[in-house]
């Protein structure tokens, strides 16, 4: 069983529950499977987008409160020095509204993100405030990006299952072919080896 597999099984069973506890761990991967779970009825929509929107919500709380209180230490300083994330806190950081409101939709600064923030020092109030309605903007759109991939994956695979029974019949004939041009070129090199073969009284 492959992790997409995995987790829809997981979301299926335990419903928003997962969704939540699965954005607040990992992120973007479990929004759009609860939004294929939605898309297939095995969930509502708009409880999995808002369940989506707290377990990104909580994670972003837990790693701002982990900033404040560390952000003196190596680690924490190690993470906010490397280039890539240093290079687009600097950018960021001209305008802290905007920085608590992108992070999220960044690629590699759900963690950095928060951290650069406290370390900042922008105030947890706004903070709370800024990062909630990111969130929300973020679950919804993770889960309706899921949602829609769910139209897509049923749309090939239902066209994919009408084509397969046409590449049948042409399928065998190629591979049967194959097979033919195969044995008979392998026959006609055995025959030039053995023609070219010398014979004992030479």
């Amino acid at each position: 069983m492959n992790v997409s597999s995995w987790l829809e099984s997981l979301i299926e069973t335990y419903g928003t529950l997962a969704v939540f506890f699965g954005t607040s761990i990992e992120g973007e991967a479990v929004a759009i499977a609860g939004g294929v779970m939605a898309h297939r009825e095995h969930l509502s929509f708009w409880p999995v987008a808002l369940a989506a929107a707290a377990g990104g919500y909580l994670s972003d709380i837990v790693i701002y409160g982990i900033g404040r209180k560390y952000k003196e230490a190596p680690r924490l300083r190690s993470a906010l020095g490397n280039p890539r994330v240093a290079s687009l806190v600097a950018r960021l950081s001209v305008n802290l509204v905007l920085f608590a409101l992108v992070f999220r939709f960044i690629p590699g600064m759900r963690t950095a993100g928060p951290v650069a923030l406290a370390t900042l020092g922008m105030q947890p109030m706004q903070y709370g405030l800024l990062t909630g309605l990111s969130s929300l903007a973020w679950g919804v759109t993770g889960v309706t990006l899921g949602y829609f991939m769910g139209h897509s994956i049923e749309a090939i695979f239902g066209e994919l299952h009408r084509i397969e029974h046409a590449l049948i019949a042409p399928a065998i004939v190629a591979v049967l072919l194959g097979i033919t041009v195969f044995v008979w070129q392998r026959q006609k090199r055995k025959t030039q080896i053995l023609e070219n073969k010398p014979t004992a009284s030479e």
